[in-house]
């Protein structure tokens, strides 16, 4: 016996209003059980009626105002009393939420005018595994219009109990169920998730269930939902190994309800709800966050009115961090937020940078800081547009894990406003930038909009030392779209005269003489490189120093680089020289640096030339100062002057000192005075005065590491210079 394909069937017309999408929906295993059992209910006049060894019934499609099926099939084999039945859809879509190739099968399958039993079933959706399904579908006293409807669903392991029960009482007023999870694995209905268009579905699922949810419905749909679940031990991940999570345990307890309409006869879609959930176990990440349990719980309490979700009061509780209250609406259909309000008026500054902030910075100088104090943030969000925005300070600290900076004694109170000028001021109590020392510092803020975020700095001074460094028409704007979106930022200013003495001894380097100053020129950043507008002028060693062309890429990553052309002219030797343990020497240089590049603060390219500067003024040199330039390009230097007659004197004159390095691929690449070309070797220091001493560097190539290395140890190198006295 055959029944035609048909297009739609009158038996069918009370399902759509069972399944309507309501909160709390039937885990989808279930719930797609439930619905075929519905089709079966429909078919049943045909099953216990037939009598041929066969029956199939077919339909392209059914349709219905909240569902939609196609490529149905049903085929019954067998006896009545003892069949097998077997099911196929080849699409389910229900509100939006869509399963594809849908099997049910039977193979013990028995039925009668009372009752529908399936005792060995199995439930499947495309390729996953079968779920070993068994119901029970009665109808008690040939009149009553009262079904009865169990359903279990057994855990693969087949231990006695344990799985999934559904209990269902359905009548002309409604109906009512009872789902209980013993041991229910979240495997089972992981597989049987709806396909739904950007969802994250999980590649490996694993974790129990535990719980009942009771449900009741009328005329009009669900009416009551009270679940009380405990998940235990879940483990999830996906296949871009963006979200994962290991050993996850969760208890919820929720209950909603639907309220009754106003008109007797409205038919009202508005719940109210409440729900609290505690998560004291388990880990997460989801990219680019990650939380480990220690306590976090969230509790709340609103309303669902034709889908429009509403948080009327939540307060979520973040153990290391603090309580925040929540409260706001969304589309839950379309997943869009519509008001928001978020109130944290006493967060711990060390979870909130760990756990929340800390993810954010991945490669930037502020990806490892120790953090202390205390943080406020107030947000007020309408219209999809964000309103308000206060964040408060107090008492914070900040300190780079590699000892870069740390900054303590943080105190301000920024508001934002959506389009409107807003002012504040940073105090900072005190701290140091390498080991300079800074503070203490106030920074006023000119504050230009929430939405299109800017700030200005109108001027800003740093105590440093026994100077101060300036800071003029700071400004900074956010901007969000174009091939850098970011922060972008100018200023300029001044370094006040600052001691070498007292900034060499901060530093922990060789203690230096005279006095530091600079002018800053203007200064940008375009979201990748800070660039220098001009010379970026220092004096130093009574003598000048000029910076141009300066760019620094990436400057707040792990590995920046920096190019920059260096012109230093008429700097004091005796200054210069007598910071290290150099030897002395009298006079003046010029140094010209070309094409210089670092690359996370090392040099891996330059061209420098050093010389002596033009003038007139006293040229001397110690013996311990020749050893030290020897041993830039040679060895024996201090030997060659002891085994000579030239060890009775303590220095030397000179008439012009060169030298110079190309540095490429690691390898210095060096010369002396141009002016004065050697047969073999190159002139680093050429004589002058009574007594003179010529020094001469015959190794021209030097790897870069060993020469830093020479220069720190002040020691005899590899090259082998020669020592005279130059004739008068």
């Amino acid at each position: 016996m055959k029944l035609q394909p048909i297009t739609g069937i009158r038996w069918l017309r009370f399902t759509p209003s069972i399944l309507q999408s309501q909160p709390a929906q039937l885990v989808p295993g279930l719930q797609m059980t439930k619905f075929l059992i519905r089709i079966l209910a429909a078919f049943f006049p045909a099953v216990v009626s037939a009598q041929a060894a066969s029956l199939t019934f077919s339909a392209e499609a059914i349709r219905g105002p909240f569902s939609n099926i196609k490529g149905i099939q049903i085929t019954l084999a067998g006896a009545p009393a003892a069949s097998s039945l077997g099911m196929k859809l080849s699409e389910v879509a229900i509100q939006g939420k869509t399963w594809h190739n849908l099997h049910l099968s039977c193979d013990r399958f028995r039925a009668s005018r009372e009752e529908i039993n399936c005792d060995s079933g199995a439930l499947r959706l495309s390729e996953s595994a079968p779920l070993p399904v068994s119901f029970r579908l009665s109808v008690p006293g040939r009149t009553s219009d009262v079904k009865i409807l169990d359903v279990r669903i057994r855990n693969s392991a087949g231990k006695t109990g344990e799985g999934w029960k559904l209990s269902l009482r359905m009548g002309r007023a409604g109906w009512e169920g009872t789902l209980v999870a013993a041991n229910g694995e979240v495997a089972q209905i992981v597989q049987l998730l709806p396909v739904s268009e950007n969802a994250i579905l999980p590649s490996s699922t694993k974790g129990k269930i535990n719980g009942t949810a009771k449900l009741q419905a009328d005329l009009d749909g669900p009416a009551d939902i009270d679940a009380h679940l405990a998940v235990e031990g879940v483990a999830f991940s996906d296949v871009s190994g963006l979200h994962a999570g290991e050993n996850i345990s969760v208890t919820v307890d929720a209950r909603a309800k639907r309220k009754p309409g106003q008109i007797p006869s409205q038919n009202t879609r508005l719940w109210e709800w409440q729900a609290d959930a505690q998560w004291p176990q388990g880990e997460v990440f989801w990219q680019p966050l990650y939380f480990a349990a220690q306590g976090h719980r969230f509790s709340g309490r609103g309303e669902l009115d034709d889908g429009i979700l509403r948080l009327q009061t939540g307060k979520l509780s973040l153990a290391k961090i603090g309580e925040i209250d929540l409260s706001g609406s969304m589309d839950w259909g379309a997943g869009t937020l519509h008001d928001f309000d978020l109130d944290a008026p006493d967060l711990e500054m060390a979870g909130l940078y760990s756990q929340i902030v800390k993810p954010f910075l991945v490669n930037t100088s502020f990806s490892a800081l120790k953090t202390a104090g205390q943080a406020g943030v107030k947000w007020r969000f309408r219209n999809g547009v964000s309103e308000m925005l206060d964040v408060d300070l107090r008492d914070v600290s900040l300190e780079d894990e590699s000892g870069r900076f740390a900054l303590r004694d943080i105190n301000t109170r920024i508001p934002l406003r959506a389009d409107a000028l807003t002012h504040a001021a940073i105090t900072i109590g005190g701290g140091h930038v390498s080991r300079l020392p800074v503070g203490p510092v106030h920074i006023p803020l000119e504050i230009t909009g929430l939405n299109e975020p800017g700030f200005r700095i109108p001027r800003m001074e740093a105590p440093l030392l026994d100077g101060k460094l300036t800071l003029e028409n700071f400004s900074a704007i956010r901007q969000a779209q174009g091939s850098l979106p970011g922060w972008r930022w100018q200023f300029s200013g001044d370094l006040s005269s600052i001691s070498m003495e007292q900034l060499t001894r901060a530093l922990g380097i060789q203690p230096m003489r005279g006095n530091l100053s600079g002018k800053i020129p203007k200064v940008t950043f375009d979201g990748s490189a800070v660039e220098v507008q001009g010379a970026l002028l220092l004096n130093v060693f009574d003598g000048t120093v000029l910076v141009w062309n300066l760019k620094a890429l990436e400057p707040f990553s792990s590995a920046p680089s920096l190019m920059a052309d260096v012109d230093m002219r008429n700097l004091d030797l005796d200054l210069l020289t007598g910071a290290f343990s150099f030897g002395n020497m009298e006079g003046r240089i010029d140094v010209v640096v070309r094409d210089l590049e670092l690359f996370d603060w090392k040099p891996v390219k330059f061209d420098a030339h050093l010389m002596s500067s033009p003038g007139d003024y006293s040229r001397r040199i110690s013996q311990r100062a020749v050893q030290s330039i020897s041993s830039l390009g040679g060895l024996g230097a201090a030997a060659a002057i002891q085994r000579s007659f030239l060890r009775v004197f303590d220095e030397f004159g000179y008439s012009q000192i060169a030298w110079s390095c190309t540095l490429r691929n690691g390898v210095c690449n060096m010369g002396g005075i141009e002016s004065e070309p050697l047969p073999h070797g190159y002139l680093i220091v050429k004589g002058g005065g009574i007594p003179a001493i010529t020094v001469i560097g015959y190794n021209r190539r030097v790897d870069w590491r060993e020469l830093v290395s020479r220069l720190q140890r002040i020691t005899d190198g590899n090259a082998k210079p020669v020592l005279q006295q130059d004739k008068q």
